[in-house]
């Protein structure tokens, strides 16, 4: 029989609820320059305004939030969630980020992975989407390496470090994920 790993956790990762101790951590990696570019974030946050962010979160039910720790130390390096879930047509949306001391690890992509192994194994999804920024192609490397493909481009949709830039549209059907 073959073993699979529990339905949060990846070979690398494990994606949990946010705990009370993780929001000062979570909010200083998210408030790095580089790392705000990357989600669209014009300015840092205090650390009320992280806690609202997920207050507000647990109070959405198209929302599931989640605190993405390393394996190996329990540490905690990022988020992900799925957002604007749809029962109908059994679609969600996919965010992420990861802190930049953790950048080029593969822990963002096993994130991704499990959080869509997730997504299609427990909630029944059907398809999952997500944006990239031009001026990320590292994520856009990430999301391909779970199988994520290209649907489209929009031009100057996102205005990052003071310039406009395109963004695509990356889409993940259940039969494509890399497992």
């Amino acid at each position: 029989m073959e073993e699979h790993a529990p339905a949060l956790q990846g070979t690398l990762v494990r994606l949990r609820a946010h705990e009370p101790a993780d929001i000062p951590t979570l909010n200083d990696l998210i408030n790095d320059p580089e790392v705000g570019e990357g989600l669209g974030m014009l300015m840092p946050q205090a650390v009320s305004g992280y806690k609202a962010f997920l207050e507000m979160g647990e109070k959405d039910p198209s929302r599931s939030i989640f605190v993405i720790e390393r394996l190996e130390g329990r540490v905690p390096i990022g988020g992900c969630s799925f957002f604007n879930i749809e029962a109908a047509p059994r679609t969600a949306v996919l965010g992420i980020w990861v802190g930049k001391p953790y950048w080029g690890q593969g822990l963002g992509t096993d994130a991704v992975r499990t959080l869509c192994r997730f997504g299609f194994d427990h909630m029944n999804l059907q398809r999952i989407e997500l944006t990239v920024f031009g001026t990320n192609p590292r994520a856009k490397r990430a999301y391909e390496k779970v199988g994520f493909v290209v649907e489209g481009r929009r031009r100057r949709s996102e205005f990052v470090d003071g310039r406009h830039v395109d963004s695509s549209l990356m889409g993940l059907l259940a039969e494509e994920l890399v497992r």
